[in-house]
């Protein structure tokens, strides 16, 4: 009887485990996101913007209910002169 509470429980734990690392997308996906809304904008998405995309963007919370990019993101991408504020925005949001 507590070989199979044993082995109920270690499989529950490896299910919890293994769900969020299954669902969870991987992390270059954003990186590739963010680099091509700069390419999609006019931009060469070169080291500096691939840089620049290092920073993810802050996800949403309970009392901030919006998606928004990462200071770093912003300022990185202004640094390699893309001075439209909206494009930056919209290139982080990726990120």
């Amino acid at each position: 009887m507590k070989t199979k509470r044993f082995v109920a429980s270690l499989l529950l734990t490896a299910a919890a485990v293994a769900v969020p690392v299954a669902a969870a997308a991987p992390a270059s996906a954003a990186g590739r996101d963010c680099m091509n809304t700069a390419k999609a904008l006019g931009y060469i998405a070169g080291p500096k913007v691939a840089g620049a995309c290092g920073f993810p963007a802050i996800e949403a919370t309970f009392s901030k209910p919006w998606k928004s990019p990462n200071d770093g993101c912003m300022k990185h991408l202004e640094r390699a002169g893309i001075s439209n504020w909206n494009h930056r925005f919209g290139i982080c949001l990726q990120a």
